[in-house]
Order: structure tokens, then C-alpha cells, then sequence
């Protein structure tokens, strides 16, 4: 299921029923699709939200378990899916209580994520005319949204999240994309604050963008700005100034080998003056996937997934040499994966 804040649904991927960008990168690949199905807008930039999404996939989102998490999920019929998670994090029988009394120990979770995709749906190459995505696990949060796309030039997004059980902690946003063959618009009107962000294709190489963000209840507003550089088809630099955070974000990524990445990014808080930077690996293979990181506070994981059929089986570990701190975790997912 797709997460629904700043990580979009690409409705021309035929394979919309199993994508999770939160975890998943785009690799170009488009071998065997139909010419519909490829790019037919190759100067069109990303959205601002999701300038560092093929870095952040290795850097930030990739899922690390914790414990052990098993997954069932499969189709119902052609439109609808379904999928069932349980999670047991690592006993903390014996380990000195956490200091931190915002931060509650990990407890036992249940999570029911759904999708429903709007049209006739009989083949994985026809279109939907839209898609309904949930997520609600058993600590009381809630996700939702529904993703229209009216034609080629309009796109709209609703969405709400439920932080926990209770409602005050919602948060509703709308948006309009506004998509042409070089530049990408998009309007956001949402709990507390509007914003207008654009991205231009300059030349064939550069991608420059601006965002301008209100925060209603504080009466403030920020101005926030993007590039995207490509120095050659395997190597682009990023950089991001995020005005609300007052952060500074300069990411790179390089496609070494046809299934081989590295990832790097750095970020600078000009609000606390501290700085922090992580690097990542990515490697394909056949039927399996390893995803290594390690960032300046000497915290090093490392993810492998092997991929079958109708399963998939993922390792976990988890090293914070400073904190000495050491975590490793499993899980089995079952069906359509």
C-alpha cells in the first residue's frame, strides 16, 4: 500500500496494485511495456515533495523491522486488495527504562492497509480511474486517500492521517498538480497552511523549483527552493532549502552498475547548527535485494530481501555503536507481494 504524504502513486506504473513507494525506487525500467506505458514526458521534473524521494528510498525509507513482522496480502478480486501485518517487537525485559518520556516502548501492533482501484480493471496495463488507498493499525493510526487523475494535466490528492486515537491529532490536506510536458505545478491547501510550489525543466540537464508555504495558525510564511542537476544518465546532484525547517539538504546519486546505487545526503539545521550526514547502498539481484547504510553518528544497517513467487523473507540489523546498541529483526510476507 502507498504511503499518501509527499511519496506520489505513479498511475502510469502498470504495477499500481503491489507499488509502496515509501520503500520501493524508480529504476526506469521499462522493458516489455507497451509504448502507452513508457515515458512519454521525459522533461517533466518530480514534485517538489518528492525531489528526493530515489534517495530518500535507500537513505531514509527503507523499512528496518524490529523484531519480528509477519505480512499476508493478496487481491480479493482485480480491483480490490487487501493486506495483514502483525508486528512483536524485541522484548525490553531486563533493558534500563528509556529517559526520554515522549518516546513509549515499542508494543505488539496489527496493521490492515487497503486499496481499491476505480474502472474496469482486467488486465495489469489498464488504467484506473481512480485509487483509494487506508492503513489502520491497532495504535490508533489512520491513514487515507483518494487519487484522482482527471487527464493528463490534472491530478488531485485527498488525504488524512490520524496520528493516534485522537481526533484532534488529524490532519487533512488537498492537492491540485497542474503537469506539463516541462514543468510540474501544485497547489496544497491542508490543516493549518496553504502553499504553491512550481518545478521548471531548464535545458536537459537542470531542474529548478520554489515553493511558497502559510501557516495559518502561526500567521508565518516561507519561501523554500529545489534543484535537481543532472550530471550525466547514471549521476544527479540535489540540493533543497526547506524554509519552514530552515534546513539546508544536499543529497547525490549514482547508478554504478545496471542494479548497483549509492546514495549520499547531508543535512544542515541552521536552526540548531548541527549537521548530519548517512550514505547508502543499493544492490538487485535476481531474486533478492541488500540495502546497507551508515550515517556520521556511526549508525550502520543493513536490510536483505529475498523475493519468491508468492513470498518474501527480509533480515534486519540494526547497529548505534556510540548508544552500543544492537537490533535485528525478521519478517515473512505471504501472497501478493
Amino acid at each position: 500500500m502507498a504511503r499518501i504524504n509527499k511519496e506520489e502513486v505513479d498511475m502510469d506504473n502498470p504495477a499500481y496494485a503491489q507499488q509502496d513507494p515509501h520503500l520501493k525506487i524508480n529504476d526506469d525500467d521499462e522493458m516489455g511495456l507497451p509504448f502507452s506505458f513508457k515515458n512519454r514526458y521525459p522533461r517533466r521534473p518530480p514534485l517538489f515533495d518528492g525531489l528526493l524521494n530515489s534517495v530518500r528510498a535507500v537513505t531514509k525509507k527503507v523499512e528496518h523491522i524490529k523484531g519480528f513482522k509477519f505480512e499476508v496480502a493478496g487481491g480479493l478480486s482485480n480491483n480490490f486488495h487487501l493486506a495483514h501485518s502483525w508486528l512483536l517487537p524485541p522484548s525490553s525485559k531486563g533493558k534500563a527504562p528509556n529517559p526520554n518520556p515522549m518516546k513509549q516502548p515499542p508494543v505488539p501492533s496489527y496493521t490492515l492497509a487497503a486499496q481499491y482501484l476505480g474502472g474496469s480493471i482486467k488486465t495489469p496495463y489498464d488504467q484506473p480511474t481512480y485509487i483509494m488507498t487506508g492503513r489502520w493499525d491497532s495504535t490508533g493510526k489512520l491513514e487515507a486517500a483518494l487519487i484522482k487523475k482527471l487527464n493528463e494535466m490534472f491530478n488531485f490528492r485527498f488525504s488524512a492521517f490520524y496520528l493516534n486515537s485522537d481526533p484532534l491529532n488529524a490532519q487533512i490536506h488537498l492537492d491540485c498538480d497542474i503537469n506539463g510536458e516541462d514543468y510540474v505545478h501544485s497547489i496544497k491547501i491542508g490543516t493549518g497552511l496553504y502553499s504553491f510550489n512550481m518545478m521548471q525543466t531548464i535545458g536537459n540537464r537542470l531542474v529548478l523549483g520554489y515553493e511558497m508555504m502559510t501557516l495559518t495558525e502561526r500567521n508565518l510564511s516561507f519561501m523554500s527552493y529545489a534543484l535537481k542537476y543532472g550530471i550525466n544518465k547514471n549521476q544527479i546532484f540535489f540540493s533543497q532549502y526547506v524554509g519552514a525547517a530552515n534546513q539546508l539538504i544536499l543529497a547525490y546519486y549514482h547508478k554504478l552498475l545496471d542494479k548497483s546505487f549509492f546514495m549520499s545526503e547531508l543535512e544542515y539545521s541552521n536552526q540548531t547548527g548541527e549537521s548530519k550526514a548517512i550514505l547508502g547502498y543499493r544492490q538487485k539481484f535476481a531474486i533478492s535485494e541488500v540495502i546497507v547504510t551508515i550515517n556520521s553518528k556511526m549508525k550502520f544497517s543493513s536490510a536483505l530481501t529475498l523475493q519468491g513467487f508468492a513470498y518474501q523473507l527480509k533480515l534486519c540489523a540494526i547497529a548505534d555503536y556510540q548508544k552500543d546498541n544492537y537490533k535485528f529483526g525478521y519478517g515473512i510476507a505471504m501472497g501478493q507481494v
